[in-house]
């Protein structure tokens, strides 16, 4: 007989109910699609989410606060390096029977809750819009595209403010049209 598949997520309230007061709850599961923010930083397909939480009935819901955990990928931003890391994520939310997004809450059924999107929405918050390797990144070079972590690549940089580009033009015609004023280096008075 094969046994029947369930979503690690999934939390039965029947004990909940009995026992009054709070639960701990503690659910892994396999991602099995890629969550990603952007294509600097996702979690990858396959990796392993953790929900650690409280639940706490009340009347017509449950109150739901911990951690959400999961390993991420990405690029640093500036020298486009591969950065791992463990996101960690504090959750705190109300599941109703009914609930919406529109109100604020998950939805829960009579008998369980799933945890489910409260995790791909706590960990895909807690993804880095923009990564970087370390805080002191240099980048990358303009001119050659150097790692410019690894040693100075040697370019000469040359910083033009966009604005003013179009006057560099001028800058070459007033250097030539430039002639001296009468009598300099003559040694006579103009």
């Amino acid at each position: 007989m094969v046994g029947v598949r369930t979503d690690p997520f999934d939390v039965t309230l029947a004990d909940l109910r009995v026992h009054r007061g709070s639960r701990h709850v503690l659910r892994r599961g396999e991602l099995t699609e890629a969550l990603v923010a952007d294509v600097d930083a996702r979690v990858p397909a396959g990796a392993q989410a953790v929900a650690d939480v409280e639940l706490d009935a009340f009347g017509g819901g449950v109150s739901v606060h911990g951690t959400v955990s999961s390993p991420w990928e990405g690029e640093c931003r500036r020298c486009l390096s591969s950065i791992d890391g463990e996101l960690v994520a504090e959750v705190r939310e109300v599941f109703r029977r009914g609930g919406s997004e529109e109100e604020g809450t998950y939805s829960m059924g009579d008998e369980h809750l799933n945890l489910r999107e409260m995790v791909l929405d706590a960990l895909f918050a807690a993804l880095p819009l923009l990564p970087l390797c370390r805080e002191d990144c240099a980048g990358i070079c303009p001119r050659c595209g150097a790692d410019r972590n690894q040693g100075d690549c040697g370019c000469e940089e040359v910083v033009i403010d966009p604005r003013w580009s179009g006057l560099e033009i001028l800058r070459g015609e007033v250097v030539s049209s430039q002639r001296p004023c009468a009598g300099e280096g003559t040694g006579q008075e103009p």
